[in-house]
């Protein structure tokens, strides 16, 4: 067991310890006092400060039948702890987070959702906190969300060179439609970030609207979505339009409406850029047809898709090389790759990667960049199979040779690349 779960675990038993002495109090009429050294504070804190030493993305704090089940995602992949904890802990630490998080403490029966401003040791971190009710009481996930993060560049990003040159002629365009598409959690947030940056300067006027913010960008009017308030993605796109913005950022395009909007800003002259949930960049172009896009606005409009995964990197302080034999699975796979190196990386996993044998993620991309040929085969409806043969004429790479490319750079593992993409 890793020293942060004994932390844990010790701190439990005090949590539980106190729960008995309350109990005891309450028979004998003893008022009760709260302040921020009780263990249930203590536990709660340590939680989340466990969650930012393992740099996780997200906490699970889920009841079982017997059990309170505890786990991190780290790297894209969920991590739990060795132990579990007692049931008895997941009213008191459910009723904990609630309350720092602001959310009704008395609603079970229902979802909630709640926002933290945690100092931790490492800086400030900003947690959105949800619960649901499952079978054996409420679900809590906490994503966590370094509100001092730094902000990437394009050149950050881990493109290969020849994606990044195109991403910068793309970027550089005055208008049209910029997509980055991807599944939750697969880095689209980031790209986007990344090319805002690239775009802000005092000449241009760039607006954005979000669901929520997620980083500050110093120059750019961010607008967070507020359904409450009859601000969505839409209403808030037709107001910028309102606005005089020459280049636009759209979180996500979620609805037929959203994307209609969209299309018709980049047609009017802004550089529009946004996000989607498409498997690859040659299915988002069909998703966005479905969506009701006349092929003649998307042709007029579209510039390029790009489609993006996260992979785990391998540990630079445990990993070791090793020679693929001819024929092997590894060897066959890499057969794609622009490399004639047989030799591979792995790692054998340590205290820095909590013996996972990863450290770290990167981006794997495609970039779909749509030219003249492209945009008149569109008019005439093809199918998926006719566009990626075309594309592939003109030097296309697909996720999965990135992925070959990176993992025979020592970034990842072919193994890694073959779970992202395939489930391999």
């Amino acid at each position: 067991m890793l020293k942060e779960e004994e932390i844990l675990h010790q701190l439990s038993s005090q949590v539980l310890h106190s729960i008995q002495e309350r109990k005891h109090a309450a028979r004998m009429g003893i008022p009760a006092a709260e302040n921020q050294s009780a263990p249930i504070v203590k536990l709660a804190n340590r939680v989340i400060d466990f969650g930012v030493e393992l740099r996780a993305s997200d906490i699970h704090i889920d009841p079982q039948e017997d059990r309170l089940r505890l786990r991190y995602r780290v790297d894209g992949a969920l991590w739990e702890c060795e132990e579990a904890f007692p049931l008895r802990l997941h009213s008191v630490l459910t009723s904990r987070l609630k309350i720092m998080a602001g959310m009704d403490i008395s609603e079970h029966r229902r979802p909630t959702d709640g926002h933290i401003s945690y100092a931790s040791a490492e800086g400030k971190v900003d947690l959105r906190v949800a619960s649901l009710p499952v079978k054996y009481g409420e679900a809590i996930t906490i994503r966590l969300l370094n509100a001092e993060r730094h902000l990437r560049k394009l050149e950050e990003l881990g493109l290969s060179q020849r994606n990044e040159t195109i991403l910068r002629r793309l970027v550089r365009l005055p208008s049209g439609m910029l997509i980055a598409c991807g599944p939750m959690n697969s880095g689209k947030t980031t790209s986007l970030y990344a090319i805002l940056q690239e775009l802000n300067s005092p000449e241009i006027h760039i607006m954005t609207i979000e669901d929520p913010v997620e980083g500050a960008i110093d120059g750019i009017n961010q607008i967070e979505v507020n359904p409450k308030a009859g601000l969505g993605f839409a209403e808030g796109l037709r107001a910028i339009l309102r606005m005089d913005a020459n280049a636009i950022m759209v979180g996500e395009i979620r609805d037929e409406e959203t994307a209609q909007i969209a299309v018709r800003a980049a047609l009017t002259g802004h550089m529009l850029i946004t996000t989607l949930h498409a498997g690859n960049s040659i299915t988002a172009l069909f998703r966005l047809l479905e969506m009701g896009i006349p092929a003649y606005l998307l042709a007029a409009t579209l510039s390029g898709i790009v489609a993006q995964r996260l992979v785990r990197k391998i540990c630079p302080f445990c990993r070791e090389s090793y020679e693929t034999s001819p024929g092997s699975p590894a060897s066959v796979l890499m057969q794609g790759a622009d490399s004639a190196e047989h030799r591979l990386w792995r790692a054998r996993g340590c205290e820095k990667c909590h013996g996972t044998g990863f450290l770290g993620r990167i981006p794997l991309h495609e970039i779909l960049v749509m030219d003249d040929e492209m945009r008149q085969a569109l008019l005439q409806a093809p199918s998926v199979t006719v566009i990626e043969a075309m594309a592939r004429k003109k030097g296309f790479r697909t996720l999965w040779e990135d992925g070959m490319e990176k993992a025979a750079k020592g970034w990842t593992s072919v193994e890694e690349v073959g779970r992202v993409l395939y489930e391999r």
